[in-house]
């Protein structure tokens, strides 16, 4: 009799066990911070982190672009007076400025082949 009852209540509390490890690991597939339903979101902001990464690299390449104008084995003379004349103040009245702050740009303006001047 005890045996009988024994083999019942491990039965049943293996069967507990093993149904709320299913339920709890299908829970998290489904409704989990990387679950099925939070894919459009991790989407989106991988989209996002792209466009950022793909505007630095062009920031990046257009700040390497002037070191190298910069350098002194090949030094820009026009580089180097628009450099002098950024740090020092000293412009023209006939000069035009143009300032592109690149903080207030919208990564979601972005084209992949634009160039940031």
């Amino acid at each position: 009799m005890y045996a009988a009852r024994r083999r019942l209540i491990v039965l049943m509390s293996s069967s507990l066990l093993f149904s709320s490890v299913v339920i709890f690991f299908g829970f998290h597939i489904l409704a989990g911070d990387r679950g099925i339903l939070a894919r459009p979101e991790l989407d989106r902001r991988i989209m996002l982190a792209e466009e950022k990464l793909a505007l630095l690299q062009r920031h990046h390449d257009f700040l390497s672009h002037r070191i190298r104008l910069l350098q002194a084995d090949s030094l820009d003379a026009d580089m180097l007076a628009e450099t002098a004349r950024a740090e020092l103040g000293l412009y023209s009245p006939n000069d035009v400025i143009i300032s592109i702050d690149l903080s207030k740009l919208k990564f979601s303006d972005i084209t992949p082949n634009s160039e940031v001047n």
